[in-house]
């Protein structure tokens, strides 16, 4: 009744108000808690936010209503032509390899200027090796064995202990979870395919690692970093703790499981999983890695709790794929497309592997589909002949993956996710046999 006594003119005032409350509080609490994001995404220009946008109204009508798949947008995506494009990749991340073992980040060919070491980031250093682990299991190419294993000696440098059974990587005064993970993947997979046993006693110490910063919290989530800078608690201190770190940790340990038998590594995933199945963790960030993880465990134990939760995660990652044919970006993931679809489609490849063992069949279907789509994309960005630079700076790109099209930039992280989706798209998407089968 008492509301009845005001003007509609200052009804609506008091509305608005709400809404600019409402609104800075909204915006005032995804910077605090996703600072990161924030940032990035304060560096896109206007044309970049504006088809941020664009795309992320398009996928939310796709997931009322799917769009009918059209093959004939993705037919040229054949086994053939993934192998010679992920050997291409490979080829240019060894392009790139220093004598000390170390690669270069990144190459502007627009510059003809190559990254300073001070841009480094051990993370993807790490990463670059494992993906030529997964090239040489499918190509039995003794050239990226042994570029992986140059690529190890170099980051062994890093290696610190703490106490007699546990070690982890400090690079640039931090000691992250990803850090410690990454290298192990790279090991790991060097064991299986060789049988080597050179490093059984660094992976131990490192997978205690990974235990004790997950005991730090006692909920089952793994803490981020050990140190960051002198700072022993960063992650109280600045409320942040990594969406992608979680990921590269479970799958390190589900190697672990499968190497070593251990079963205090499938205890720690179990642990885990009670606590990242929160609905605030399913972030397109932590998603990759971690459907690997859990197909891996799943695969090893054959537990249905790995693979609901596997498939879970792999239906949300779908939920980001941009699927309108009439747009350029057609088959690539999130509202900023660029080569970082690699990341979603090896976890997408995973899946597929997935869905085969336990004979799904609709989502069997669904998930080749969307993989092939996704390649697609991909191959657009591969530098396959001279173009946009000067012929005579070619040999300095040839294979490597741009950003993204509008972005000419190479580097190793984003080409490394992109041959890695292409050697397991191969694996589990076209059914091709590796030459290399594991030897344990």
């Amino acid at each position: 009744m008492r509301m009845a006594r005001f003007s509609p003119r200052f009804r609506l005032l008091c509305a608005l108000f709400f809404v600019l409350v409402l609104s800075v509080s909204i915006c005032y609490y995804l910077t605090r808690h996703y600072s990161k994001e924030w940032n990035y995404w304060k560096r896109l220009s206007k044309s970049e936010k504006y088809l941020a946008i664009e795309l992320e109204i398009e996928r939310f009508g796709h997931r009322i209503f799917s769009p009918s798949p059209q093959p004939d947008l993705y037919a040229h995506v054949t086994p053939e032509k993934l192998d010679n494009s992920m050997r291409l990749g490979a080829d240019w991340i060894i392009s790139m390899q220093e004598p000390s073992g170390r690669f270069q980040y990144w190459y502007d060919p627009i510059l003809n200027e190559f990254s300073h070491k001070t841009d480094d980031n051990f993370l993807r250093q790490a990463g670059t090796s494992f993906s030529l682990m997964l090239v040489y299991k499918m190509t039995a190419d003794l050239r990226y064995l042994a570029a992986a294993r140059q690529s190890v000696s170099y980051l062994l440098q890093f290696k610190k202990q703490l106490d007699a059974d546990k070690a982890y990587f400090l690079f640039n005064e931090k000691a992250k979870l990803g850090g410690i993970s990454l290298p192990m993947l790279t090991m790991l997979e060097m064991r299986r395919l060789t049988g080597s046993r050179e490093f059984d006693d660094v992976l131990i110490e490192l997978a205690n690692m990974i235990l004790f910063l997950q005991e730090k919290y006692q909920t089952g989530q793994y803490k981020s970093t050990y140190v960051y800078r002198g700072n022993y608690t960063y992650e109280r201190d600045t409320g942040w703790e990594s969406r992608i770190y979680p990921g590269e940790a479970l799958y390190a340990l589900a190697k672990m499981y499968l190497v070593f038998g251990d079963d205090k590594y499938k205890y720690s995933m179990d642990w885990a999983l009670e606590f990242y199945s929160r609905e605030r963790w399913i972030s397109q960030a932590f998603l990759p890695w971690t459907i690997s993880a859990f197909v891996s465990l799943y695969e090893q134990s054959g537990d249905l709790k790995y693979s609901e939760y596997a498939f879970k995660l792999s239906d949300r990652l779908l939920k980001q794929q941009n699927l309108d044919t009439k747009d350029t970006v057609y088959g690539s993931f999130h509202g900023i497309p660029s080569a970082n679809t690699g990341s979603y489609m090896e976890a997408l490849g995973d899946a597929v592997h997935l869905a085969k063992l336990v004979k799904d069949q609709p989502r069997l279907k669904l998930y080749c589909e969307r993989a092939k789509i996704g390649y697609r994309w991909l191959l657009m960005l591969q530098y396959v002949k001279p173009e946009l630079v000067d012929p005579d700076r070619f040999q300095k790109i040839a294979g490597g993956f741009r950003e993204s099209l509008v972005k000419p930039r190479l580097r190793i992280d984003n080409t490394q996710h992109v041959i890695s989706s292409f050697a397991k798209g191969l694996e589990f998407v076209f059914g091709i046999e590796p030459l290399l089968a594991p030897i344990q």
